[in-house]
């Protein structure tokens, strides 16, 4: 029993936080009840049926005070004659549920007088909890109430308080500025309703009927909405399809942008890419020259190259020169160094390598001569030479033999001194053979003791 008290109230108080339409102020309720009742059994009375009335008026929509009184024959030891008056003063609070149907739930005052004279009363709380069914005229009630009675008469060591239980069923009438009746609570009275039945919490217009539905609610009705689940606040048409978007925002459609990621406020074309005014591949916004010519080459900042630089002059730049300090005029090969071959030949005079009379030491200018030579031949690596040593024809064949491989020797020695692999220079001394000039003159001669290089691979 307590239990049922208890959840009355915490119904009571979630229904009485909304207010809903009811009763108006000033409107009164009569009606009269059929009531059961079983009672606490430390009274020791007989439970029974009874019957008797209410009186209430609404104070505000939906909430009425409300008076009750009963009569219900029962007997047991604290009545003499065989009666019961039990009198209630209560809250009561309607709450429509739907249509006619509403719930009530109250609680207030109990006062029990045991038999007519009076001589034996208690007092306490009691609480309601059922249903009306009904309009502005006749409704039923149907009605649970259960009283507890602290410290009652009859209380002794064993017996503190009394819990009574009733079900009671009546019916009532409205009397007074009853509002009229609104079936589906639209807000629309009945008798200006055009549509009794619209579904709860339905939008409607001033003739209760609903309104033209927006489902995505993006403000084009569902029945001219040609699509009708555009994304929420997305833009819209007259016909309710989505606007093409522009997600970064440079006036270039999303359907149409192929650089949809574009900067803000950057300059584009009609693709929406960045703008590259004059072609050449670099975007205006780094482009340090915007007006090259259509089709000329340019660097990373969209200028026309600087040319290569040629920092000594013979023809190889210096990007790809392996020897880049060659004197101004010397003959180079592809990649800068001084050329020991010209063209197919496979044979070269080393010009100004030179040696002693009759000796085998190299002269100054041999050295200086060598040392381009040495240049050359690490620069390339993968170059074999032979160096060939040459006589005049003065003096015996055996003795010119021995001092031109002598003289080889001493070339390959130093080439090799000055960093060249030995694997890549061999030396051989051919004497006499295969003079350049005559010997018969002392110029021949000269040019006839000389060295040669012969390309072996």
């Amino acid at each position: 029993m307590r239990t049922r008290i208890a959840a009355a109230v915490v119904v009571l108080t979630a229904l009485t936080c909304v207010a809903l339409p009811a009763q108006d102020p000033g409107t009164l309720e009569i009606g009269a009840f059929g009531r059961f009742t079983r009672f606490d059994r430390s009274l020791g009375l007989d439970n029974g049926f009874g019957g008797g009335g209410w009186l209430g008026v609404f104070v505000a929509p939906g909430l009425a005070i409300e008076g009750a009184g009963g009569y219900l024959p029962t007997t047991g030891p604290l009545i003499a004659d065989g009666t019961l008056i039990p009198l209630h003063a209560r809250l009561v609070y309607a709450r429509p549920v739907a249509g006619p149907l509403a719930l009530l739930v109250g609680g207030g005052y109990v006062h029990n007088v045991y038999g007519r004279t009076g001589n034996v009363s208690d007092d306490g709380v009691s609480g309601l909890f059922g249903v009306r069914v009904g309009g502005s005229g006749l409704s039923l009630r149907l009605e649970a109430v259960e009283d507890f009675i602290p410290s009652p008469r009859n209380q002794s060591g064993t017996v503190a308080n009394n819990w009574n239980f009733t079900l009671q069923a009546g019916l009532t009438a409205f009397l007074g500025r009853s509002r009229p009746r609104d079936s589906d609570g639209d807000g629309i009275v009945d008798r200006l309703d055009a549509c009794r039945a619209t579904p709860p919490q339905e939008a409607v217009d001033d003739r209760g009927c609903a309104l033209p539905k927006d489902t995505d609610r993006d403000g084009i009705v569902d029945r001219l909405d040609q699509c009708a689940a555009t994304p929420s606040r997305d833009p819209v048409d007259a016909r309710g399809c989505s606007l093409p978007k522009d997600s970064d925002g440079d006036r270039v459609t999303d359907d149409l942008d192929r650089c949809p990621s574009s900067s803000p406020g950057e300059a584009v074309d009609s693709a929406g890419c960045p703008k590259d005014t004059d072609g050449d591949g670099v975007i205006d916004a780094a482009d340090r020259c915007p007006v090259t010519a259509l089709g000329e080459k340019v660097d990373a900042t969209g200028c026309p190259p600087a040319p290569p630089r040629d920092s000594d002059g013979d023809g190889s730049v210096d990007t790809s020169d392996k020897c880049p300090g060659t004197p101004a005029g010397e003959r180079v090969d592809a990649i800068g160094c001084p050329a020991l071959f010209v063209g197919s030949s496979r044979t070269s005079v080393l010009e100004g390598v030179s040696f002693e009379t009759g000796r085998i030491a190299l002269t100054a200018q041999a050295r200086g001569a060598l040392d381009r030579v040495a240049v050359s031949l690490k620069a390339n690596p993968g170059l074999r030479v032979e160096v060939a040593g040459y006589t005049d024809s003065r003096g015996a064949v055996s003795t010119n033999l021995r001092l031109s491989q002598a003289r080889a020797d001493a070339v390959r020695g130093y080439l090799i001194e000055r960093g060249v692999a030995p694997e890549q220079v061999s030396a051989r001394g051919y004497g006499a053979e295969d003079p350049i000039d005559t010997n018969a003159t002392a110029v021949g001669r000269s040019r006839n003791r000389r060295v040669e290089l012969h390309r072996t691979n």
